[in-house]
């Protein structure tokens, strides 16, 4: 069910005692309970519905080797290579990309590279930068070095792919809940404060070529109902409610941004993406929900997608000709463009959760 697991985080039963951190979740113990309950059968009920699917269609495929070599082009990507990170990053180097990647421990995303180049990735090119998604004020680090680097000169594609749900309540020191922040607000943050230079590496393009902007979403997006009360918070914690929401919001993200650029007629294109279902070992973490989240895990090993198919389905919107501009702000599912959940078709909600999110990043409108 959790798809996007290549943001390594070691989570303690409680949170730190950061401001505005809570040793206990809001809401009461018997509302808690039944919500989390019914948000895993839920995704339980999304990801076997995806699972039937994954025996009639195929993910899509990338065939590297026919694929022109984007020697010159540059990557910025949030997460290191394990999971689906592993296989999209060994792509990347297989089409002799640059490839920055957000990460926070460099020695463990070292021993990644160091297995691609084991099998025989020679090209392409890697640099390590430390991003904490729980932390805005790291992600303006971030960028703020992207874009002071020779590497990040030039941005072609922006892949938004860390992400996280978390067994236990926690607040960051931003004071917002940690999956929202990780999975969405903070990638919003950093898209717009990379923008300019992605604009200026498609004016360099002019009409060839576009730039892109991928956000990792996933399936549950459709259970994640978006209430402006809760947003950044929770009232009645639920760990798999606030993923799902934040997925949702991914989506709407990049629904925005193309509306963006058809209006300032810029060569670039984002897009939402379902990477399938993934055995992972999110499924292996639930708590409670353990006796039950552990059997299903075995089950995707065997008719699951594998993390290449995960990384050939996200990259295959970005990679392919024909998506382009006919595609642009769409959602993809097994390389298909697919109706997300219905908020993600209001243009009000989209316009107030793109404000909102301004404001909770304090970028000046």
């Amino acid at each position: 069910m959790m798809t996007t697991s290549s943001y390594t985080v070691t989570q303690p039963e409680k949170a730190s005692k950061t401001p505005g951190s809570s040793d206990s979740p809001p809401g009461n113990w018997f509302r808690r309970y039944f919500k989390r309950l019914w948000f895993f059968i839920c995704g339980a009920y999304i990801c076997t519905l995806d699972m039937i699917e994954n025996l009639f269609i195929k993910a899509p495929k990338i065939e590297i080797e026919k694929m022109e070599k984007r020697s010159e082009q540059v990557v910025v990507m949030t997460g290191g290579p394990r999971g689906i990170g592993f296989d999209i990053v060994k792509k990347l180097l297989q089409l002799d990309y640059t490839v920055i990647l957000g990460v926070r421990n460099e020695s463990a995303s070292q021993k990644g590279i160091d297995k691609i180049r084991d099998l025989g990735v020679t090209t392409g090119r890697i640099k390590f930068l430390y991003l904490d998604l729980k932390s805005l004020e790291s992600v303006r680090e971030f960028a703020k070095e992207v874009l002071a680097s020779k590497e990040g000169s030039r941005i072609d594609m922006l892949l938004n792919n860390a992400g996280i749900v978390n067994e236990y309540y926690e607040i960051t020191e931003d004071n917002f809940e940690s999956t929202f922040q990780v999975n969405y607000l903070s990638h919003f943050l950093l898209t717009n404060l990379l923008l300019p230079r992605i604009k200026e590496t498609a004016a360099k393009k002019g009409g060839g070529d576009p730039c892109h902007i991928v956000n990792t979403s996933s399936s549950t997006q459709r259970f994640g109902t978006i209430d402006f009360d809760e947003l950044e918070t929770s009232k009645v914690y639920s760990q798999l409610k606030c993923y799902y929401v934040s997925k949702l919001c991914q989506i709407i993200h990049a629904k925005m941004l193309e509306k963006k650029f058809q209006e300032e007629k810029m060569n670039i294109h984002a897009y939402a993406v379902h990477p399938g279902v993934i055995a992972t070992d999110l499924w292996e973490d639930m708590g409670r929900f353990e006796c039950m989240s552990r059997p299903y895990n075995t089950v995707m090993k065997w008719i699951g997608r594998t993390s290449d198919e995960g990384a050939n389905t996200v990259l295959h919107a970005a990679l392919t000709p024909e998506v382009l501009e006919k595609w642009g702000g769409k959602y993809f599912e097994t390389g298909k463009v697919v109706r997300p959940h219905n908020q993600a078709n209001q243009p009000e909600l989209r316009k107030k959760l793109w404000d909102r999110s301004l404001e909770l990043t304090a970028i000046p409108v």
